[in-house]
């Protein structure tokens, strides 16, 4: 039974890290930073969640190099989601700083969650 249940956690793992790098299409960009975070949390794994919930604050760069550049990717924010970057930063920022204000918008999302 144990098998079995590490196997599914397994596939279900595999999954969400390929729905999470899949690259929108432009028009499905979401152009907030709330959008993205409602659109990236349900594409984390349990495990990864669980690393987010455990981070420290100080320490969220490393949740920055997990997700970073799937952020970047799946949001457009290299091809030109200027929408999401004016969300992230308040102003024309490199996508880089955007995606940092969005990972540490889903840091704060799951330390607020049960």
């Amino acid at each position: 039974m144990i098998l079995i249940t590490v196997f599914t956690v397994s596939i279900a793992a595999a999954s969400a890290e390929t729905a999470t790098d899949q690259e929108l299409d432009p028009r499905d960009w979401p152009v907030t930073v709330q959008d993205a975070v409602r659109d990236f949390l349900p594409r984390v794994t349990l495990f990864e969640r669980l690393k987010i919930k455990l981070t420290k604050k100080e320490n969220i760069v490393a949740l920055y190099i997990d997700f970073g550049t799937q952020i970047r990717n799946r949001y457009g924010l290299w091809r030109g989601n200027e929408k999401l970057i004016l969300s992230a930063c308040g102003y024309r920022c490199h996508p880089d700083d955007a995606s940092m204000k969005i990972v540490e918008a889903v840091w704060r999302e799951v330390q607020d969650s049960p």
